[in-house]
C-alpha cells in the first residue's frame, strides 16, 4: 500500500468514524432523554367521606338577637341567651366506582368536661335521622339550660370555678361500602365541640370530618424512540447505543492516532525503509548536479531499484531535502517530500 494512500485512508475513516461517533452521541442523549416507561396510575377504587356539621339554637329573645327566637350557622352563640342547641351531621359518600350500598352503624358519645372532671351527658334522643345510598343525616339536641345548671352545681359541690367548659359530641359511626367487586369498611369519628368560656361567648369546634381511602395501580408502558430511522424500545435502543458509542470513540481514536503516527514518521520512515532496502549505502552530503542530467523520480520502489542495479551510494541533500544516485552523466533524484512510500 502506498503510504501517501495510507494517509488518505487514514483521513477518510477519521473523518466518517467522527461523523459516525457524533451520530451515535446525539441519538444516545436523545434516548437516556426518554424515560423507559410511561407511569400510568389507575385508581382500582376511591371511597371519600365527608362530614358537614350546621346547628340551629333556641334562644330568649333579646335586644342582641332582635328579639328572634333562633339563630344558625355562622351567628355568634352568647351562652346566657342560648336555651337549645340542634347539631346536625351531614354524611356525604362520593365514591369511584359508584357505590352500590352504604350501611351506617352509628353510636353518641357525649361528655361535659371541665379542668380536673367530667361528666357523661345523655344526648341519645334524636331529632332527624335520614340514610341514603349517598347521604346520612343525624340531629342531636343539646338542653344548654340544663348543662348551665350542671356546671354550676358541679363547681359547687368540688368548690373550684373554672372560665372553661367543653361540651363534646362525637358520632362514632361504622359504615360498610359496598362497591361491585369488593366492600369496605371505614371507622370515623366526626366530633363538635362546644366551647363555653367566661367572656359569654360559645364556640363550636369540628374535628375529623373527612376520611379518605383508595388503592391505586400503577402500570408502565414501555416507551419508543426513532433510532436513525428506526423505532425501537428505549430499553433496547440504551442497550444498543451505548456499547456502539464506546467502539466507535475507541475506533475513532484509533484512526486519529494512526493518522498523527502517519503524519509525525514520514520522512523518518523513508530513511529507514532506504536503510533497509539498499545494498549499497545512506550517505548525507551535497551534490552537485550542475551540468548533469537529473532524472526526477517519484517512485520509492523505482529509486530502490535503480540504486540497487547500479549498487551506488545514495547520498541524503538535506538542504534540498532529496536523495540522489549518482551514475556517471546522470544524477537520479527522489524528493523525500513528494515521494509515494510503498511498504516493502
Amino acid at each position: 500500500m502506498v503510504r501517501k494512500n495510507v494517509t488518505k485512508y487514514a483521513q477518510a475513516s477519521s473523518i466518517v468514524l467522527f461523523a459516525l461517533l457524533a451520530l451515535t452521541l446525539v441519538n444516545l442523549v436523545l434516548v437516556y432523554r426518554t424515560p423507559e416507561y410511561e407511569i400510568h396510575v389507575v385508581d382500582n377504587y376511591k371511597i371519600e367521606h365527608v362530614v358537614e356539621v350546621s346547628y340551629n339554637a333556641t334562644v330568649k329573645p333579646s335586644l342582641l338577637y332582635g328579639d328572634k327566637g333562633t339563630v344558625g350557622n355562622g351567628e355568634p352563640l352568647y351562652t346566657r341567651l342560648v336555651k337549645e342547641l340542634s347539631i346536625c351531621f351531614l354524611y356525604n359518600i362520593k365514591s369511584n366506582p359508584p357505590a352500590l350500598d352504604n350501611k351506617y352503624k352509628i353510636s353518641l358519645i357525649a361528655a361535659l368536661r371541665s379542668e380536673g372532671w367530667e361528666k357523661a351527658l345523655n344526648l341519645n334522643k334524636t331529632l332527624h335521622e335520614d340514610f341514603s345510598e349517598k347521604n346520612a343525616i343525624v340531629c342531636v339536641n343539646v338542653n344548654f339550660t340544663k348543662i348551665m345548671r350542671d356546671i354550676t352545681i358541679i363547681e359547687k359541690e368540688i368548690g373550684v370555678r373554672q372560665d372553661k367548659h367543653n361540651v363534646t359530641i362525637t358520632m362514632d359511626t361504622s359504615i360498610e361500602t359496598i362497591l361491585p367487586n369488593r366492600t369496605l369498611y371505614t371507622k370515623m369519628t366526626p366530633t363538635v365541640i362546644l366551647q363555653i368560656n367566661d367572656d359569654g361567648r360559645t364556640y363550636i369546634i369540628t374535628k375529623n370530618l373527612r376520611s379518605v381511602k383508595k388503592d391505586s395501580t400503577v402500570l408502565k408502558t414501555p416507551t419508543i424512540v426513532n433510532v436513525m430511522g428506526f423505532t425501537v424500545p428505549t430499553t433496547s435502543a440504551r442497550t444498543l447505543l451505548l456499547p456502539l458509542t464506546i467502539a466507535m470513540g475507541v475506533a475513532t481514536a484509533a484512526s486519529i492516532g494512526l493518522l498523527l503516527r502517519q503524519g509525525t514518521k514520514k520522512e523518518r520512515t523513508l530513511e529507514e525503509l532506504l536503510k533497509e532496502r539498499l545494498k549499497g549505502k545512506l550517505i548525507k552530503g551535497t551534490v552537485n548536479n550542475t551540468n548533469i542530467v537529473e532524472v526526477e523520480l517519484h517512485d520509492v520502489e523505482d529509486f530502490i531499484s535503480i540504486a540497487n542495479e547500479r549498487r551506488s551510494d545514495v547520498i541524503y541533500d538535506r538542504s534540498r531535502g532529496k536523495y540522489y544516485v549518482v551514475d556517471l552523466n546522470t544524477v537520479y533524484s527522489l524528493d523525500s517530500d513528494n515521494s509515494e512510500l510503498r511498504k516493502p
